[in-house]
């Protein structure tokens, strides 16, 4: 097997160039071109020919603003990681309600219930009490299911109808 033949990066520029600006096509530069040619040499050490280069890493340029930012991103992870690693215990969502702090200096309720994994409406949630008629409604069936146990849905909802038309005496 041949090997395939490696030319210079500045080559390779070369060829670009001439084949951007239409002067030749790509193959034409590789038969009638030497590599040594001054000019690409010059540009190529000014550095305008990097990408033909091959393993070359460039060097990262530093954004101290960016450096800034990325700091105070991490300060932030660093206060929610420390709530976490305090407050974070197996428990249903009662327990993790519980562990919510309204007057946090830092992370905001809807920040914790996020960490928590609850949602922030369900923490705000206040379960409503039995209203009078539900309670009504919870002693009759009581009743009558002691006195008949085997009475199902229908039934059971025929005999409260029955119960709401006598009135709350159960007399007709």
């Amino acid at each position: 097997m041949s090997k395939r033949k490696q030319h210079a990066p500045a080559f390779k520029a070369k060829v670009a160039l001439e084949t951007l600006k239409g002067e030749q096509t790509a193959g034409e530069p590789v038969r009638g071109t030497s590599h040594a040619d001054p000019s690409v040499e010059a540009g190529f050490a000014q550095g305008r020919f990097r990408i033909f280069e091959r393993g070359g890493k460039k060097t990262p340029e530093v954004d101290e603003a960016q450096v800034k930012e990325l700091h105070a991103k991490i300060g932030e992870l660093a206060v929610a990681n420390d709530f976490l690693s305090r407050k974070l215990k197996p428990g249903g969502r009662d327990v993790r309600r519980g562990m919510i702090e309204r007057d946090h200096p830092t992370l905001s309720v809807g920040r914790q219930c996020r960490l928590l994994s609850l949602s922030r409406s369900s923490f705000y949630y206040r379960p409503a009490g039995k209203t009078e008629l539900n309670l009504d409604l919870m002693r009759l069936i009581d009743e009558q299911f002691l006195e008949t146990p085997f009475y199902g849905v229908r039934q059971m909802a025929r005999h409260l109808r029955s119960s709401r038309d006598r009135g709350p005496s159960g007399a007709a």
